[in-house]
């Protein structure tokens, strides 16, 4: 089964779908780093000490307890706050989007819970997670009064 991504329009909707599960690890780890590779996403997280042999074949790898610095090669580039967005019009998560030209990469989105439907959201990027039991990237949309 393939890794899903599923966007909330703010913390109240995560906390509505995830009630009875958003205590225990493995439904909300945060992602530490998102990194892009060509047409590739790398997400890293702080979840075990295993080390294991990541699937780089993949569109989505994801890396265990911050091992990216063995497989670096220099070409990688670091998802930052402002170079992350969400996409309404396309349903698709945008990596380092340019004004008249496509994103360096982007991703579909499996589903989005809200009400507001503008056609670009910014994302908080401090609110990001992965989901272990159901192989979920969550993003969390932000809010302009604060009130995430």
């Amino acid at each position: 089964m393939a890794t899903s991504i599923y966007i909330f329009e703010n913390y109240a909707y995560f906390e509505k779908v995830y009630a009875d599960k958003i205590k225990e690890l493995e439904y909300k780890v945060d992602l530490v780093d998102l990194w892009v590779k060509k047409d590739k996403l790398w997400i890293v997280t702080n979840t075990n000490d295993m080390k294991e042999q990541p699937r780089l074949s993949n569109t989505l790898v994801h890396f265990r307890r911050g091992t990216i610095d063995e497989w670096k090669e220099g070409d990688e580039k670091l998802v930052l706050h402002d170079k992350l967005r969400f996409s309404m019009k396309h349903n698709r998560l945008e990596f380092f989007p340019r004004f008249l030209r496509k994103p360096l990469l982007w991703l579909r989105v499996g589903r989005y819970y809200g009400d507001t439907y503008k056609k670009h959201m910014k994302l908080d990027y401090s609110k990001r997670y992965y989901d272990f039991s159901n192989d979920r990237i969550i993003f969390i949309c932000e809010e302009k009064d604060g009130r995430n």
